[in-house]
């Protein structure tokens, strides 16, 4: 389902049980996958929780960072705040618009933003990391309308962890 005409898309990484994160932060270390990340993401508007934000710790530069927080007190330099899925999507429609990525909305979790709007997403942009960790936050089940439309397999050189990029489509 497209919000307005905008494509909304799923950026994430997750282990072989769906695991996100664990302790609030990333379980593991993958450069190659962060480089994905930014590369995807540089130049468009993300939507975030709070929680992920504080993981991350600052804004993520040259992305239009908007982080939703139940907390109407709760402001960061450099970020803008909602207090909701739906108002971070409808503010941030002139933030898409001016962006160069100006067809889409990328939301890069935490796991109950992805709970919170993975029926609304068009694309999923997954990092499978074939990993299986005791972690505390977990990606929703993928919805059996997506579809797997790209695949790139890798094994981290300073790892050895194997990893999978994958776009999947509704």
């Amino acid at each position: 389902m497209t919000f307005q005409s905008f494509e909304v898309v799923h950026v994430v990484a997750m282990d072989n049980q769906r695991c996100i994160g664990k302790d609030n932060d990333l379980p593991w270390h993958i450069s190659a996958d962060l480089k994905h990340f930014k590369e995807i993401t540089q130049g468009g508007v993300i939507i975030l929780g709070r929680k992920n934000f504080d993981s991350i710790g600052r804004p993520l530069p040259k992305r239009v960072n908007w982080v939703i927080t139940r907390n109407h007190n709760w402001n960061f330099d450099g970020v803008k705040v909602a207090h909701s899925i739906e108002e971070a999507l409808e503010k941030s429609i002139p933030d898409v618009q001016a962006s160069e990525k100006p067809n889409t909305i990328f939301i890069i979790g935490g796991g109950e933003i992805f709970k919170q709007t993975i029926n609304i997403v068009d694309r999923l942009e997954l990092t499978h990391v074939d990993l299986n960790v005791e972690g505390d936050i977990f990606y929703p089940k993928i919805p059996n309308d997506f579809v797997k439309i790209a695949s790139e397999q890798h094994i981290d050189d300073k790892t050895g962890i194997a990893f999978e990029f994958a776009t999947y489509r509704k």
